[in-house]
């Protein structure tokens, strides 16, 4: 497990990247370049976002799809171990 494999590198990268960008990034353009949040005078807040609600959601979808991906591969392409469980196997005696 000291060599990252290509499956490796594109759940950490893409998967993680999408994330940050999603959350941490759009997050920061929103603070320093979206518009300010003026309360009508109903009390209401009115949200005019920079990048769309929706598309920043599918962002860090994207990411979790990923990585939900990487871990379906994970289980499925790493062979099962051997001599795990009770360490009783058949026939070895017991209550019978």
């Amino acid at each position: 497990m000291s060599e990252l494999t290509t499956a490796d590198r594109i759940a950490m990268y893409g998967g993680g990247g999408l994330v940050l960008i999603g959350v941490v990034g759009i997050g920061v353009l929103e603070m320093l370049l979206g518009s300010p949040h003026p309360v009508s005078g109903e009390g209401q807040i009115v949200h005019e976002a920079l990048v769309p609600l929706e598309m920043r959601s599918y962002v860090i979808l994207l990411g979790f799809l990923i990585w939900g991906l990487y871990a379906v591969y994970k289980v499925a392409a790493s062979p099962p171990r051997r001599g795990t469980g009770t360490g009783r196997g058949v026939g070895t005696g017991g209550d019978d």
